[in-house]
């Protein structure tokens, strides 16, 4: 299973639930009995979509780059946009977590640029648990305008992994922060797209 239903729930929100306004904006739902909910956030901002891709892509870099990504390891590479890749993160208080994504630019779609991901499950089921808890499901897009830019999510750490208390405060205790965690992706990513 690629991202293709999870973008089509995805455009589905931005287009009616996502607020027009000059400042930043999110919205979030539920979708079939996940323990977590799915989100998208908008910050009209003038970027280059090209040198936005062109870092979404560049995972390589990810671990000096952007937060918390502490390695990667690419896995299998079909071209410069469409790739296998193992992530492993180091968050605050919740310490570490792993996964392995298929990332891809798609191309275009209804008027955006869009590249994204979703998890390989075989190979994230493949990673050693002692390395970090390993993902559930992991889905995200990052939807690309010259006046905005969008980032989807979709993810939960598999239970088994980290024990009951742990998953509560990822799960539940993350949804009370997911806005703001929408928000640090997208200035991150767009801070990274204007260096030289």
């Amino acid at each position: 299973m690629g991202a293709e239903g999870f973008l089509d729930r995805v455009f589905d929100q931005m287009f009616n639930n996502l607020t027009r306004t000059s400042g930043f904006s999110n919205t979030n739902w539920r979708y079939e009995d996940r323990p977590t909910r799915e989100g998208v956030g908008r910050l009209p901002i003038a970027i280059d979509v090209e040198a936005m891709v062109s870092r979404i892509t560049d995972v390589e870099e990810y671990p000096r780059s952007v937060r918390f990504v502490e390695s990667v390891e690419i896995l299998e590479r079909r071209s410069e946009s469409d790739f296998t890749y193992i992530q492993r993160l180091s968050l605050p208080v919740l310490g570490k977590l792993q996964m392995a994504l298929v990332l891809q630019d798609l191309g275009d779609r209804d008027g955006y640029r869009v590249v994204a991901w979703h998890q390989d499950d075989e190979a994230t089921e493949a990673l050693n648990p002692k390395q970090g808890a390993r993902t559930m499901y992991n889905l995200g897009a990052w939807m690309l305008k010259p006046t905005e830019v969008l980032f989807a999510l979709s993810s939960a750490p598999r239970k088994q992994d980290i024990g009951s208390l742990k998953f509560a405060l990822m799960t539940k205790g993350g949804e009370a922060t997911a806005g703001e965690v929408l928000k640090a992706n997208i200035e991150g990513m767009v801070a990274w797209s204007k260096q030289d």
